[in-house]
């Protein structure tokens, strides 16, 4: 139902074009004047922030809309969506450049880079791996430690497949809640599932966003429950299909094709999520609109 003010300006701004770009970004809206002002009201409050952010982006040069005779569609600089989610997008990106870091261990060998994005030093080679300890860790001064092991991924379809959850549900996240609880959600995520991992099951080679991609699940689909704004709303089927997968994985039926599940920090990643989500649910500031 249309019913959020998103923006308010004058009667002689053509607004053909731009609404146009929302309709073929699918945001319901409506505009019509009031006391000689032109109104342009969407759904819910979300749309109406994502409005105003769009809306500033493309008077400001950031967002080109291209007509091409067909419904416009929008051509975002990279730097333009990494403003609007820096978080994830930072994630993504630092994802990206750490994927070579496993790359040696085809041939058995743990190259120069992975040994410094383990939750703990290690060294020698995949047949004969030593593991330092976190008390070396914490009293060499070395806390990065604790966050870098979600950016370690052990081939391409695991670091694509966190990667679509990350995006689907951070940027939810990160639109509803704020870049700052984004920012603060993904870090403890991160530390808490990596730290759980370790201690659970004492092997310093693991690695993944994917206890941080079930904690921002988790997070969304419990807020879900409290919040009425559809940008929280996961699909039941959906939520009842990854704890399936999580208590199949967490079977040990996957060690008989010889691979290795950090189960741990999925758990843990997925309960703190939850967790977070009853007692901790911020909501962005909306943003003036643009008069």
């Amino acid at each position: 139902m249309i019913g959020v003010r998103a923006l308010t300006l004058r009667t002689d701004e053509d607004l053909a074009l731009f609404c146009s770009y929302l309709a073929h970004e699918r945001i319901g809206h409506r505009v019509f004047e009031e006391q000689g002002q032109q109104v342009l009201e969407v759904a819910t409050q979300t749309d109406a922030e994502r409005v105003r952010a769009d809306y500033a982006a493309w008077r400001g040069g950031s967002l080109v809309i291209e007509w091409t005779g067909q419904p416009p569609a929008a051509r975002r600089p990279w730097r333009a969506i990494a403003r609007r989610y820096p978080v994830v997008a930072s994630l993504l990106a630092l994802a990206v450049v750490c994927f070579p870091a496993t790359l040696p261990l085809a041939n058995g060998s743990l190259g120069t880079l992975l040994p410094w994005l383990t939750i703990v030093p290690i060294s020698g080679d995949l047949n004969d791996l030593h593991a330092g300890t976190l008390h070396s860790v914490i009293m060499g001064g070395q806390w990065w430690r604790f966050v870098t092991p979600v950016f370690v991924h052990f081939g391409f379809v695991h670091l694509a497949f966190n990667a679509a959850v990350v995006v689907e549900f951070g940027r939810r996240i990160e639109q509803g809640g704020g870049t700052f609880a984004m920012l603060l959600l993904t870090a403890t995520l991160a530390i808490v599932s990596n730290l759980m991992q370790f201690l659970t099951t004492h092997a310093a080679l693991f690695g993944g966003l994917s206890g941080v991609a079930y904690g921002l699940f988790a997070y969304v689909a419990v807020r879900g429950r409290f919040d009425r704004d559809p940008i929280w709303h996961v699909n039941p089927a959906f939520s009842v299909a990854v704890l399936v997968i999580l208590v199949v994985m967490t079977s040990g039926v996957t060690e008989i094709f010889d691979v290795r599940i950090a189960n741990a920090a999925h758990w843990t990643g997925l309960t703190l999520g939850a967790a977070a989500a009853l007692a901790w649910r911020p909501t962005r500031k909306p943003k003036q609109a643009v008069a």
